[in-house]
């Protein structure tokens, strides 16, 4: 992927930086006006109650001094089994704000809560057994109405917790003005809730996006599960801004069903998912026992989960459902640090690196303001870290999409456009030179010797290999050429190339391109570089010898290592660009075509040198009686009088029901089948056809020396 990191990489820092600026700093409630504010961080103390304690009985209890805050500052203070406890603060009202309505603001309060002033209660947030029920992040407002202020003197205010999990209360509490601490409340909730809303839209239309580009490419499996990816992160996410929608969790069981669903659900799904995407993206192979290992971890995490009967259950196994998610995203990190190590996939990995920028910084910051500095009321910035990481992959996988629709168009229209206008070019040209064609069929007839001398048939006696191949050029000169490598009486490899166009530019590219493939060949298998690296090495070489000829090269090339004890062979492939070889395994009676990657790994031909090529190598073993098939696409293109094609499905049939034969049987068998398809059709191309049969190499008596 030709994606610049360092581009990327700035983006995302920018992008996150913005997102910082305009969410992360609270609502201070001493902000300096003239209107003063009634700050109540440092006047709270609090007392153990139980669940029948009242607001009278409250008025008895000997209060401590509460002068703790942040994360989980009610649990410290209370312990861990305390479930209910009171919150005292006494203030004075002072003369700007004596005989109006005023408002209390708590920016954050957890579990639930009920509040009295003065002896009256002025509301609640949440619910108390037996239909609990949180008020999760958002703020926590309450009107005061006038009678019920002492304008001169001593006011009291209790708030009864109910406590569960981490149980806290924010330092950021006062009271002002009504209609000012209900303007302060509108923005606590923007930034603590609503602005969630947003970035869930945004996923929904980005998860529907990415499903229907999966749909059309359906080899692109990182656009489905991003798309995933996206919902998973909705239902995390809904728990965030829930107190600002119309939802039914007003029971307990609700409640917790509904905790369980989307914010333990979501995580659990989103980890399954942001794994699968990383291992799709830097385009590796999972194994099925490693996919169902994760598979798995998610399917025990959701069954725990959802099968813990309280919500006293659930914090006591989420420590061990949170170690779950973490393997399960190790798990897809494993995949990441192999493929950093190999060069192919390491610009994948740095761009992917580059992506998650936003979510470490985040995490950091979280950790720092939640757990250090103790600051309960920020919203959490993960949350936004992750929007800028979602954001960074919608555009990795935008620019993807975009050079694949780019590439694929030029490949498959442009570049075939180019080759007929040149074909029709020199066809009228071609049409006002008769007599010059008639001169030189001498000459091509000489040259068609040649070339055929050039091409020998390779010997059917080399050990192990019953080897059969069909030369049928359009002209008198062909665009097609193979080559076979042989020492001795062993095959250690066989190539078939096809130039574009036809006549004598194609066949002079194809003199040229043999000498350059047979040495390219010869030196790497001497230095055991791959053939992928070969075919690399030789499309360098013909860019450099043919200059300004624009023929290209499709081709396959194949490397045969010696017999084992088990009689069987390795060989090792790389295709550029050519049909798809086809192989017959009789132990498994399969016929099947020989794939090495997909479009986004597989690209390109050889000699171009306005595209970026790709010829990753793909390796199988042939045992006894397997069958190699390859050959030019003037076999699998040839039409009969209805313009259907010949294709790969009547060779692939062709070759099952005659594996048993020899090479030459399978290939004249092939012939015969063609010939009967195309019914005398006129032929508008150059077809070779190479059939490699399997023998058992120990019954191979040696007649040849170093061929």
């Amino acid at each position: 992927m030709s994606v610049n990191v360092k581009k990327v990489a700035l983006f995302i820092i920018l992008l996150l930086s913005l997102l910082l600026a305009s969410s992360c700093a609270p609502v201070r409630l001493d902000t300096g006006e003239q209107k003063p504010l009634i700050d109540l961080k440092d006047c709270f103390y609090w007392a153990p109650c139980s669940e029948e304690s009242t607001i009278e009985e409250a008025e008895s209890l000997a209060f401590t001094k509460f002068s703790t805050f942040g994360m989980a500052n009610i649990r410290r203070v209370a312990g861990t089994n305390q479930k209910y406890v009171w919150l005292k603060a006494v203030f004075e009202v002072p003369e700007p704000l004596r005989y109006k309505t005023l408002g209390l603001l708590i920016s954050y309060l957890h579990f639930a809560d009920k509040v009295w002033v003065n002896g009256t209660y002025v509301g609640g947030y949440g619910q108390f057994p037996p239909n609990e029920k949180s008020s999760l992040w958002g703020s926590h407002f309450y009107a005061i109405p006038e009678p019920l202020i002492n304008e001169i003197g001593r006011n009291t205010i209790y708030i009864k917790v109910y406590c569960r999990g981490k149980s806290g209360i924010s330092d950021n509490i006062a009271i002002g003005e009504l209609e000012r601490m209900r303007s302060l409340d509108n923005l606590h909730q923007f930034r603590q809730s609503i602005i969630y809303i947003f970035a869930e839209g945004g996923m929904f239309f980005t998860a529907i996006l990415f499903l229907l580009i999966y749909i059309w490419r359906k080899k692109e499996r990182e656009y489905l599960s991003f798309s995933f990816l996206c919902l998973a992160s909705m239902l995390f996410v809904v728990p965030f801004f829930a107190p600002m929608l119309p939802l039914d969790t007003m029971g307990g069981n609700s409640y917790l069903f509904f905790i369980k669903s989307t914010l333990c659900e979501g995580l659990y799904l989103m980890t399954f998912c942001l794994s699968t995407f990383i291992i799709e993206f830097i385009r590796k192979r999972e194994t099925k026992k490693f996919r169902t290992v994760r598979t798995l971890l998610l399917v025990l995490s959701s069954l725990i989960t959802l099968a813990a009967p309280s919500y006293d259950a659930l914090i006591k196994v989420t420590p061990a459902m949170l170690l779950f998610s973490i393997v399960q995203m190790l798990m897809g990190f494993i995949f990441v640090a192999k493929a950093i190590f190999t060069h192919e996939t390491r610009r994948s990995v740095l761009v992917l690196f580059s992506a998650f920028i936003p979510l470490i910084a985040t995490i950091i910051l979280d950790i720092f303001v939640k757990l250090i500095i103790q600051k309960v009321d920020y919203p959490y910035f993960t949350l936004f870290g992750w929007q800028g990481s979602l954001i960074a992959f919608i555009i990795l996988l935008s620019v993807k999409y975009n050079r694949a629709v780019v590439q694929n168009e030029y490949l498959n229209v442009r570049l075939k456009h180019e080759v007929l206008k040149q074909t029709r070019e020199v066809s009228i040209k071609n049409a006002k030179l008769s007599e010059e064609i008639k001169r030189a069929e001498t000459d091509l007839e000489m040259a068609a010797l040649v070339q055929k001398k050039f091409f020998p048939y390779p010997p059917r006696t080399l050990r192990g290999w019953d080897i059969a191949v069909s030369y049928k050029p359009l002209d008198k000169i062909s665009g097609d050429m193979y080559d076979y490598y042989v020492s001795k009486e062993s095959l250690n490899g066989f190539s078939l190339f096809d130039v574009s166009g036809h006549g004598i530019a194609a066949s002079l590219v194809t003199m040229l391109a043999k000498n350059i493939i047979y040495q390219a060949f010869v030196k790497n298998r001497k230095k055991k570089e791959t053939v992928s690296r070969t075919l690399y090495e030789i499309n360098k070489s013909i860019l450099d010898a043919k200059g300004g000829i624009e023929n290209y090269l499709t081709g396959v090339m194949f490397r045969f290592s010696e017999f084992d004890e088990n009689d069987e062979c390795l060989v090792e492939m790389a295709n550029a660009g050519h049909p798809n070889p086809i192989l017959y395994s009789a132990k498994s009676n399969i016929c099947d075509e020989i794939e090495s990657g997909n479009s986004e790994e597989h690209h390109g031909a050889i000699g171009l040198d306005f595209i970026t090529v790709a010829f990753p190598q793909i390796s199988f073993t042939m045992s006894e009686d397997d069958v190699l098939v390859f050959y030019t696409d003037g076999l699998s293109e040839s039409t009969n009088k209805a313009k259907d094609q010949f294709g790969s499905e009547r060779i692939k049939k062709i070759v099952k029901e005659s594996y048993a034969k020899d090479a030459q049987s399978i290939m004249e068998d092939i012939i015969d089948e063609l010939q009967a398809f195309t019914k005398g059709e006129k032929r508008n191309d150059d077809i070779t056809l190479v059939v490699l049969k399997r023998e058992n190499s120990a019954n191979y008596i040696e007649e040849l020396g170093e061929i």
